[in-house]
């Protein structure tokens, strides 16, 4: 087992942290123009590895870029809107660890998360590995069902 310690801390962003959040205002943009097909998405294929790219959710469903995308659609599809704030974000060896605060709005339901995303990058600082962890009262039965719909 490799590994990896983070032991400085610096005002600098790092070039994979700088990826993670032009990632980040990517999906939010995307998402605010409006979603009608996993096709949509194609333009974040500029940070992803879309043949290696796995997915670990909340729920533990694991996830192809297809499929991710799939389940991007359907989340964003019915209308929900989105917001995050990030309160911290750790890089070391390949690896971010972004810390937030997602908002998600759909209709009259509102739900508010503490997440931890994990993105592991390959050499060609692609994003491979995408892992979610949460803390929330309500994980909205909506995002539960578009991670179903999304492995059927």
């Amino acid at each position: 087992m490799e590994i990896v310690t983070a032991t400085a801390t610096t005002s600098e962003k790092g070039p994979l942290t700088k990826l993670v959040e032009a990632y980040s205002e990517a999906v939010a943009g995307l998402a605010a123009q409006g979603i009608s097909s996993p096709a949509d998405w194609e333009p974040l294929t500029e940070y992803i590895a879309k043949d290696e790219f796995k997915r670990v959710g909340a729920y533990l469903e694991e996830l192809d870029w297809d499929q991710y995308c799939r389940f991007m659609t359907d989340w964003v599809g019915g209308g929900t809107r989105f917001e995050m704030t990030m309160f911290r974000i750790t890089e070391a060896g390949r690896v971010v660890i972004q810390e937030i605060e997602e908002r998600h709005y759909r209709g009259e339901d509102f739900i508010r998360k503490n997440v931890i995303a994990l993105y592991v990058f390959n050499d060609q600082n692609k994003i491979v590995h995408l892992d979610i962890y949460e803390q929330a009262k309500d994980s909205g039965r909506w995002i539960m069902e578009a991670a179903d719909a999304a492995m059927a």
